[in-house]
């Protein structure tokens, strides 16, 4: 009796394990994300909102480049990014956005994961990859 206990314990042991790695991420919340670039490091601030499997929110971007008006990238300015195309597996997350307009439209797509509290993994730009890194606010 003792024996078929210790492996009915073992059992729920093992499965409370197996669901534990395969529970849900939370991403609901504000994120420091930073990735580095040929022009530097950039952090930002993004706003994730899930529900389900799915999530959508805001990147506050800041632009570089020339002054506003120059067509140099607004010059220090923030800009509100829409998320898209956002979903979540497990702890397996992708998402994009776009930045600029009309034909001078850039995507980006990250595919990364989150544990607790940090994430990381890869954007893709249509200039390479660059790794990136996040932390919960």
């Amino acid at each position: 009796m003792r024996r078929l206990l210790s492996f009915a314990f073992l059992g729920l042991l093992l499965f409370a394990s197996a669901r534990e790695a395969q529970a849900q991420a939370n991403l609901t919340g504000t994120w420091e994300i930073s990735w580095e670039t040929q022009r530097g490091a950039t952090t930002s601030t993004f706003t994730f909102v899930q529900d389900g499997n799915a999530f959508t929110g805001t990147a506050e971007m800041a632009m570089r480049g020339g002054p506003p008006g120059s067509g140099g990238g607004g010059g220090g300015e923030t800009r509100e990014v829409e998320i898209t195309d956002g979903k979540i597996d497990g702890k397996t997350i992708t998402f994009s956005m776009a930045m600029g307009m009309g034909e001078r439209s850039m995507s980006f797509t990250f595919t990364g994961t989150v544990t607790g509290d940090a994430m990381e993994g890869k954007m893709t730009t249509p200039r390479g990859e660059n790794p990136f890194t996040g932390k919960r606010k």
